[in-house]
């Protein structure tokens, strides 16, 4: 139930929003500019949101881990990726180190915990079908939920970098049990 009432208010929120609004990926800057000091974000704060957000989007029933890693290990221009196991109901998420950033320290915290959410919305999607054709609109919702989701956690002042990836001829060939998030400047 909690699932269909999630699914319905992103679809809700994707439909609601206007035309002239809509979310394009961007692809960062490739000169990546790193603050003198970087933030204090290790694995144990990022496990740390995941157990947090896992238990709120009642996800408890998963094993989920996460890996900080290197933009090397990711797919360009994503900031983090989901895979998952829908049978033994495992997954793991993957989630850019800080160093790899292009936002000025501060504000590198709380986009590592917006892609954890992200990453877990889309686990909580995944008992429904994914084909190809509605990978852009599943992009959508997962982006808007996870907007509303950090805006009640972090307040009025919460600004995404949330970018829809645009599914290309690459994408099809994408597995069923794999979601990324898109950088965006």
């Amino acid at each position: 139930m909690k699932l269909v009432v999630l699914l319905a208010f992103g679809v809700f929120i994707t439909l609601a929003a206007s035309p002239g609004k809509r979310l394009e990926k961007v692809v960062p800057s490739k000169a990546k500019v790193h603050s003198p000091q970087a933030p204090d974000v290790g694995e144990a704060q990022v496990a740390m949101w995941m157990k947090t957000w896992r238990k709120r989007l009642s996800l408890e029933d998963w094993d989920v881990t996460v890996q900080l890693v290197r933009s090397s290990e990711l797919k360009p221009d994503t900031l983090g990726n989901l895979r998952w196991n829908s049978g033994n109901k495992t997954a793991t998420i993957r989630v850019l180190a800080p160093v790899d950033y292009d936002l000025p320290a501060s504000e590198i915290p709380t986009d590592i915990e917006y892609t954890v959410v992200h990453e877990l919305v889309h686990l909580q999607l995944a008992a429904l079908p994914r084909e190809a054709a509605t990978r852009n609109v599943e992009e959508q919702v997962v982006n808007r939920i996870s907007e509303a989701l950090m805006a009640l956690e972090q307040g009025a002042q919460y600004r995404p970098r949330a970018a829809v990836m645009h599914p290309t001829a690459k994408d099809k060939d994408r597995s069923v049990s794999e979601a990324s998030r898109a950088a965006k400047q």
